[in-house]
């Protein structure tokens, strides 16, 4: 055997074994979650309300980094093309599925390029009015812009997020023709609603629930089988006539694809164990979440089901960015 032979098969030997000692060590740093939209709506609340516990489960500090825009694509394409060593991890959801359909000529794909860690709540979308509006049902909403069609605008947090297209879904279903007014994120959207700057809002129940508690919005209708416990008060969608809005909006951890499955069970392990503290599961229904089941095997089934779900709808609908 040649000397390059014999200093090759070293390099490679030492290679691997310096791989199995990081990920026997992992994690031996902080680790970044990014959130892929800005701070004080709900997927950053639900995020923060995980990451002490988290940080603290796995013995290193969970940054919580807020990377919004473009309805999730600048954070979630970051942490695609992030390192796949765990280090840098997202709060993914099902803006991921929505987001091929939107940027047709992406050399990432939103789904396919992650692998999920573990699913962690799921939030009802509603659609909500400024409470100084006539309107005390979702009935009287339509029937104002059928009387007037493309009267009224409705906000949400960005071009295809589950905001938009709950509304978007609205309109197709009651043949409306509400004007869609996106902005960077749920929070200034809401800030608007409040103002009377839009009349209408599409948004997650997290996001909505402190403001109509103070009696600063109305919560017309909810997405879900079953209505929230958080608002057993407010009718799903269904219960009023309107067919294909069943689905939340689900949140869950995804690490780049590559990332070695020793560092996908560790993130797992803790995650399955700070989702069943009593302190983690009373923050997230405070945000009028409901836990989910964290085992990737649940995170990869909640995609394929959403894929095949919301794809018939999706085809229909002109999401082009403005």
């Amino acid at each position: 055997m040649t000397l390059s032979r014999i200093f090759r098969k070293i390099l490679l030997f030492t290679c691997a074994f310096g791989a199995g000692s990081s990920l026997a060590s992992y994690p031996d740093r902080p680790i970044k979650l990014v959130v892929p939209f800005p701070a004080a709506g709900s997927t950053d609340l639900v995020a923060r309300a995980l990451s002490a516990e988290l940080g603290a489960t796995l013995g290193q500090q969970i940054v919580v980094e807020n990377r919004a825009g473009a309805g999730s694509l600048i954070g979630s394409e970051a942490v695609a093309k992030a390192a796949p060593d765990g280090y840098t991890i997202l709060m993914a959801g099902l803006t991921n599925v929505f987001l091929p359909y939107v940027f047709k000529d992406l050399k990432w794909h939103p789904i396919d390029d992650f692998v999920g860690i573990g699913l962690v709540a799921d939030l009802p979308n509603v659609i909500a009015v400024n409470s100084k509006t006539p309107h005390m049902s979702l009935s009287s909403l339509v029937a104002a812009d059928k009387a007037k069609p493309g009267s009224m605008s409705f906000g949400s947090a960005g071009v295809a997020t589950p905001s938009h297209l709950v509304c978007e879904m609205v309109n197709h279903q009651t043949q409306i023709k509400l004007q869609h007014i996106p902005y960077k994120g749920n929070a200034p959207a809401v800030n608007d609603l409040m103002a009377g700057h839009i009349p209408v809002m599409c948004n997650n129940l997290g996001g909505t629930l402190p403001f109509m508690q103070s009696g600063q919005i109305r919560i017309l209708a909810q997405t879900g089988r079953t209505r929230s416990a958080a608002v057993p008060d407010v009718p799903t969608f269904s219960e009023l006539g309107l067919p294909g809005l069943d689905a939340g909006l689900w949140m869950g951890l995804a690490a780049p694809k590559g990332t070695p499955k020793q560092v996908i069970d560790t993130l797992n392990a803790a995650l399955t164990k700070v989702m069943a503290m009593p302190a983690v599961r009373e923050k997230l229904a405070k945000l009028g979440a409901t836990p989910l089941n964290p085992s990737p095997t649940a995170f990869v089934e909640r995609v394929q089901s959403d894929r095949k779900a919301w794809d018939p709808v999706l085809k229909t609908l002109d999401l082009r960015p403005n």
